[in-house]
């Protein structure tokens, strides 16, 4: 029986072999390889780099269980795995799309190579007139979602692993939400105040309780929007009730260990402790990713073609790299603004987030 190395999913058989019902990684022979990205054989090599992600995370083979070898993608931050003992290879889809890229670039330069200078001259100034698109097409620069992202200012996940339907992350929001408005109709039953933690009276089911309290559209607003960017991320690759697990229970212990510090003067609450394990979860599980931070240029873009913008004003930054340096800067002004902002659970929740998603790595390659 052969199961995916990342989750334990039996594989099941696909277009190009044994695939995993979750992120879709597949594995192949080499003639499946072939069949699906074209000659290979001088795009990859045997990663020797002792540091590169491959070794950090080594996968098994899911037929033989034998150890994989990582054969890295022409320069490419990018790996296959291939067994030494019956040489089929793991390919998750990221790497597969990664791969046909670079086999068609190498196609291509060498279909340039044999043209003359006239040939040269010709095709240019066709894939010129080619690549400028009417002003009706632009909007397909940037998919819908991205495009509210970029309007509101918030960070594009890019290069995202896994395939996951993100069904209790949005549960989870509409209970969010749900809540909320319950308290605007019933303030002394699910407002703020009634649902809130106290630290120096209430216990840990009125901190779970607390996680559902905001005390304003803005404060709910801002903790929706980064649960549903970085709870989509997450329940790709995790078990689906590891969202709700890290917004509410996360949560909840991010409050409890917040007002234990804080001497008990405050009422606490929101899900921003939660939104930041999700935060955590998602720089262990997406590691692969990047943070797209668009610039103004990057929503014009997608009405008005400027050569180059979408390139040129969105700075791509490694997902790990990023959410650390997110929480230094929010947690060293929320605690010296003194506006009362839960500082200590934004910390603690992106912490417990990065221990479980370590965790969690362990147990999927167990």
């Amino acid at each position: 029986m052969s199961r995916c190395p990342d989750h334990p999913r039996e594989l099941v058989a696909g277009a190009s072999g044994l695939a995993c019902p979750a992120c879709r990684g597949a594995l192949m022979t080499h003639e499946q390889l072939v069949d699906a990205a074209g000659p290979v054989e001088e795009l990859l090599e045997v990663e020797r780099r002792p540091d590169a992600i491959p070794f950090k995370r080594p996968r098994e083979c899911p037929d033989c269980a034998a150890p994989m070898t990582p054969l890295r993608i022409a320069r490419l931050e990018a790996w296959l795995e291939r067994c030494p003992g019956c040489e089929r290879l793991w390919v998750e889809v990221s790497d597969l799309r990664s791969l046909k890229m670079v086999a068609a670039a190498q196609a291509r330069q060498a279909a340039w190579a044999t043209l003359d200078e006239g040939e040269r001259r010709e095709l240019a100034a066709g894939v010129a007139e080619a690549v400028a698109p009417p002003r009706s097409e632009l909007l397909e620069a940037l998919t819908p979602g991205e495009l509210v992202k970029a309007a509101l200012g918030v960070p594009i996940l890019t290069g995202l692993q896994g395939a996951q339907r993100s069904v209790l992350t949005w549960a989870s929001l509409a209970l969010l939400a749900l809540a909320f408005v319950g308290g605007l109709a019933a303030p002394g039953a699910l407002g703020f105040d009634a649902l809130g933690y106290r630290p120096d009276r209430d216990g840990p089911l009125q901190a779970v309780l607390a996680t559902f309290a905001h005390d304003g559209w803005l404060h709910l607003g801002g903790n929706l929007l980064f649960a549903w960017l970085f709870g989509d991320a997450v329940e790709r690759r995790a078990p689906h009730a590891v969202v709700p697990a890290a917004l509410f229970g996360m949560g909840a212990a991010a409050l409890l260990i917040d007002g234990a510090l804080g001497a008990g003067r405050e009422t606490l609450g929101g899900a921003s402790g939660g939104v930041f394990a999700l935060m955590g979860l998602c720089a262990v599980l997406q590691r692969r990713g990047r943070w797209l931070v668009p610039l103004a240029f990057l929503f014009v873009s997608a009405f008005f073609r400027l050569s180059g913008a979408r390139a040129a004003v969105a700075l791509r930054v490694p997902l790990p790299v990023a959410m650390a340096a997110f929480v230094v800067v929010d947690v060293a002004r929320a605690a010296g603004d003194g506006t009362g902002v839960a500082w200590v659970a934004h910390g603690v929740g992106f912490a417990l987030g990065v221990l479980a998603g370590l965790a969690l790595e362990r147990r999927q390659a167990g």
